[in-house]
């Protein structure tokens, strides 16, 4: 019997491999049905460029290689980049190519049985599901109603090519439906984007040619979540300053967010995709659909719009957190009722799933790689899951904890997470977590970038279980730290107003006084 299998070749499978390889799983198997690694990156759409910066998306010790802290991969670089740390680490030699995983049975005390595609049947003591949340596509009920038109969804999308000269409406925003509907704008008669309130908070990729998420700091997202209603209307006055077209509809756009946390209380969309397809191509944005005649030719939307002679709809629509090969009581699980986005109460230490937690900002591959080393060491003892009954208390603890900073957007987006959270919780249940004040001590340059470098995986190298310090030292001196900006400045003065509000309980302090407007249309906030 195989001690552990995993399942999906994707940066998920291939990192939860790795740490198991590290705690000494030696016979552990990594099954994959697609000829080569990457998993579903490897299979979106031609144009597809991540949207966190090479910096925060390399694993904690695995270097991207210098001169490429600005970076962003297109999904070949990406997929380089795992097939070279696959590589590295021998992971490479423990994956199976080109096997498809078609039924898994729960044998209780003697593991599971896994049957692939070619008859073949494997059994494991433990099992690591490793394959995404971005299988099953969702539509929307209406969708049923198209049967004059095209339809389809992002997950087919690769090109805008069948598009040309049409009148396309994408529905969804999101990262991958501002791509889609960017590209498309770019080549059909009429677009519009359908959103039901906004496509998030957007942000581009870079600013004056630094990677944005340099920003995604502790200087600024350790504080109290309730600073993001203060943070929000500052960020948009700067975007506004810049009086370019572009800006101004990523403005507009953020401005329909209604979360009461503002920019801390939803999603990030890091590109500028959308706004220029606004802006630049005529992009039209609608509200929900709310009646559909004519097949789809004609559809009306809740903001009192027609949208006429439409050719195709393009569904940007998310996923359903499914599985169907696994045990009817398993396929469909809620990742928030998972103890930590990965345990199954009843399941115990038999089963972990890696990559269902998907950050508002930052970036999902440090929590894919912190996630793999939670999961060797339980699936090796070196750490205990609690109790069943405490494992629920908490996943409800944390489901309310999130219900309250992202609103509607948690209930719609089951596996929506605030990074800094849960990375900083699951790196104290492992004991990996960076002493700050230690080292603003010892080593005040490297606190520095602790502090305002972004918060990526490294960090969690420097103590505890799974720890590499030289090389966390020698990674973590090489990141950039965000210039002295209204960014910092602005968490600065954060900090002040809630050490002052401590110690005066009745202090308040105007927010205007909290947060200076920027002083030229020029700042640069990266």
């Amino acid at each position: 019997m195989i001690s552990c299998l995993v399942i999906g070749a994707g940066p998920a499978g291939i990192v939860t491999t790795k740490e198991l390889l590290e705690q000494g799983v030696d016979d552990v198997l990594c099954l994959e049905q697609a000829p080569s690694l990457g998993g579903t990156f490897s299979k979106s759409y031609d144009s597809l460029v991540l949207t966190s910066s090479v910096t925060f998306s390399m694993f904690s010790d695995f270097w991207v290689g210098d001169g490429k802290d600005h970076h962003f991969w297109t999904k070949n670089e990406g997929v380089d980049y795992w097939t070279e740390y696959a590589r590295h680490f021998k992971v490479i030699d423990h994956i199976r190519f080109q096997c498809e995983v078609t039924e898994v049975r729960d044998q209780a005390d003697q593991g599971w049985k896994v049957s692939l595609a070619s008859g073949e049947v494997l059994q494991c003591q433990r099992l690591a599901l490793a394959i995404g949340n971005n299988r099953v596509p969702r539509f929307p009920e209406w969708g049923e109603s198209l049967n004059e038109i095209a339809c389809s969804h992002s997950h087919e999308y690769r090109n805008p090519d069948s598009f040309q000269g049409k009148r396309v409406l994408v529905v969804g925003g999101g990262e991958s439906g501002s791509d889609v509907a960017f590209e498309i704008s770019q080549v059909a008669e009429k677009s519009w984007i359908s959103l039901r309130e906004s496509t998030g908070w957007v942000v581009p990729r870079k600013r004056g040619g630094h990677a944005a998420d340099v920003s995604t700091h502790r200087g600024i997202w350790d504080l109290p979540r309730e600073f993001g209603a203060k943070l929000s209307p500052f960020v948009l006055k700067l975007e506004r300053a810049r009086q370019d077209p572009v800006f101004d509809a990523l403005a507009d756009l953020n401005d329909r967010v209604r979360a009461q946390r503002g920019i801390w209380g939803i999603y990030g969309t890091k590109t500028l995709a959308l706004p220029k397809a606004i802006a630049n191509h005529g992009c039209q944005v609608v509200g929900d659909v709310v009646d559909v005649e004519e097949g789809g030719r004609l559809l009306k939307t809740a903001d009192g719009e027609s949208l006429e002679n439409v050719d195709a709809v393009v569904f940007c629509t998310g996923y359903h957190n499914r599985a169907g090969f696994m045990p009817p009581n398993l396929q469909s699980c809620d990742p928030r009722k998972l103890y930590k986005h990965m345990f199954h109460s009843q399941q115990g230490d038999r089963l972990a799933w890696i990559g269902w937690a998907r950050p508002a900002f930052g970036s999902q591959f440090p929590i894919m790689e912190m996630q793999a080393r939670y999961c060797a060491l339980v699936f090796t003892g070196r750490l205990q899951l609690p109790e069943p009954n405490n494992m629920v208390q908490v996943a409800s603890e944390d489901e309310e904890v999130y219900g309250l900073q992202f609103e509607d957007n948690a209930l719609r987006i089951r596996s929506l997470v605030d990074y800094h959270r849960y990375m900083d919780n699951l790196a104290n249940i492992i004991g990996c977590k960076p002493s700050l004040s230690k080292y603003f001590l010892i080593n005040p340059r490297l606190w520095l970038h602790l502090m305002y470098g972004p918060t990526q995986a490294t960090q969690f190298r420097l103590r505890g279980p799974g720890k590499k310090v030289k090389l966390a030292h020698k990674i973590l001196m090489k990141l950039p730290i965000s210039t002295f900006n209204h960014i910092v400045k602005a968490g600065l003065r954060g900090r002040i107003y809630y050490a002052l509000r401590a110690i005066v309980p009745d202090f308040l302090l105007p927010q205007k006084k909290l947060i200076k407007p920027p002083i030229s249309n020029s700042t640069n906030i990266s």
